[in-house]
């Protein structure tokens, strides 16, 4: 299947014991690489920022003790019943997704058994009659695999990201090369359902597109770009946004969609950006900023109060004046985009909107941000929660580590640090971390879920132990953080 798609880019790398040398270019650069620059911050790692690192580090290190005591090898740990589950396809998904994470805070002992772990699971198989998430082994399998063989070189880590690819890439296999959304492993004859969601199919580019420039195989390359063609291709109706979902049977957008950079379609807009970053296609630097223009002009809303927020389109056209936790990765996306395309006013949205965000997380009793809040005309404050649970998401803080690197306003390690003090007095439970029921009810009883997702210890953790790092530690004008938040180096 792979060798029979849409010609691409032939990359080839080699790995030396000094590192990646290319013994051949892509030709999509554009006449300048992308500029990405973190200010110089004097005192940005004090006595005090030191500290909070630690205690970032030592929370790590709680929720992979309860990870590796109840529940080592299966894809989630359960805190509260100190069991796991394999909800993923028994993957391993906790384990792949914090490799970098344990690696970076330099949880040597942690990690060295997890990575020999990482041998021994078999990406071929899955249990009977489960279909995995292609979406999500693309960012949590195969990006955390090849996170962690950007900070380490194991070759290991390699070959098992091959062995994902390889398994992944059947679901490619498609009239039009969108993958099917779902992919039982176990039969090589299934196929998944008949549409996907805008995030499923825009937001594989950077993993398989990393994986054909360090294994040198070009139809890694070749599979990613032709999605993004066809997904760019499709009929649309606004220039810049895209419906939410996509035939992968026609290559045709379904006409009874929204519009929304939430659920469903948040991080294919990310990787407009960043596949610029990465590789300096300009046609995805002009995507981006069409995108961008649009976001703005449709979906960016205001309270009376001035608080900014990213809605959604109701089919009518309407703006829903809801904002999902997911769209708050959105501010950092702004920043970044600042930076790199000297957009001062993407800086200025992308601050109001991060605002936002923490004020939606100041606001509640517990001092953690609802998956759903919704915006009153005439209410106070403008802001209410109407989906009140808090599953340990990553994405405000995300964009507070950004807005941090960008600017070096010290604000934003204030408010991760009253964040992540949240998480330590309410979601701390004596096995790990644990969901919230309800974040406007301080009373534990029955207020918490068995659930510690695999993306805490990817994300949430390591952007917090970051946001209190200097910023020579995986700097923004040397890495990329994939959705899933595992650092690429970008190729220059």
């Amino acid at each position: 299947m792979l060798g029979g798609l849409l010609g691409g880019l032939y990359l080839l790398s080699v790995y030396g014991a000094l590192g990646r040398t290319w013994t051949q270019q892509p030709n999509v650069h554009s006449p300048q690489q992308p500029n990405v620059h973190s200010p110089q911050q004097p005192n940005e790692h004090s006595p005090e920022q030191h500290r909070r690192q630690a205690a970032v580090r030592a929370a790590m290190k709680h929720a992979w003790r309860g990870y590796r005591t109840h529940a080592f090898g299966l894809d989630e740990l359960q805190p509260l019943t100190q069991s796991g589950n394999i909800r993923w396809g028994n993957w391993s998904i906790s384990l792949l997704d914090a490799l970098d994470s344990l690696k970076l805070m330099e949880l040597h002992t942690e990690y060295a058994e997890a990575k020999a772990h990482v041998r021994n699971i078999d990406f071929t198989r899955s249990p009977h009659g489960v279909a995995i998430s292609v979406f999500e082994m693309t960012i949590r399998a195969l990006g955390g695999l090849l996170g962690a063989y950007e900070l380490d070189h194991d070759p290991l880590l390699l070959q098992k990201a091959e062995e994902v690819g390889r398994t992944l890439a059947r679901a490619f296999d498609t009239p039009t090369g969108l993958p099917y959304s779902q992919l039982d492993v176990n039969n090589p004859k299934s196929s998944g359902a008949g549409m996907a969601s805008l995030a499923e199919a825009g937001t594989i580019q950077l993993e398989f597109k990393q994986l054909a420039q360090i294994s040198g195989k070009r139809e890694f390359w070749d599979m990613a770009e032709r999605v993004s063609d066809v997904l760019e291709a499709g009929n649309r109706t606004h220039a810049g946004l895209y419906p939410m979902y996509i035939s992968v049977l026609t290559g045709q957008y379904a006409k009874w969609t929204e519009y929304t950079v939430g659920a469903m379609a948040d991080s294919f807009y990310e990787y407009m950006l960043k596949q610029y970053i990465m590789h300096g296609d300009i046609k995805y630097r002009a995507r981006y900023i069409a995108s961008v223009d649009a976001v703005t002009s449709m979906l960016v809303g205001r309270t009376k109060s001035n608080l900014a927020f990213v809605g959604r389109t109701a089919n009518n056209g309407r703006l829903v004046r809801e904002m999902e936790h997911l769209a708050c990765f959105y501010p950092g996306l702004l920043a970044l985009g600042a930076q790199v395309l000297d957009r001062p006013q993407d800086l200025t949205l992308a601050e109001e909107l991060a605002h936002t965000c923490f004020v939606a997380y100041n606001m509640t009793a517990t001092g953690l941000g609802p998956e759903h809040v919704y915006f009153i005309e005439d209410s106070g404050l403008g802001i209410s929660a109407n989906n009140p649970r808090y599953i340990l998401r990553p994405e405000t803080i995300e964009s507070l580590f950004v807005l941090y690197r960008v600017t070096g306003d010290q604000k934003y390690q204030d408010w991760g640090w009253q964040i992540f003090e949240s998480i330590e007095r309410y979601a701390r439970v004596e096995h790990g971390y644990a969901a919230l029921v309800n974040v406007l009810q301080t009373n534990m009883t029955s207020n918490l879920e068995d659930s510690m997702e695999s993306f805490f210890l990817a994300e949430t953790l390591k952007y917090l132990y970051l946001l209190f790092s200097p910023s020579t530690v995986l700097p923004l004008d040397e890495y990329v953080f994939t959705t899933e938040a595992h650092p690429f180096r970008i190729i220059k």
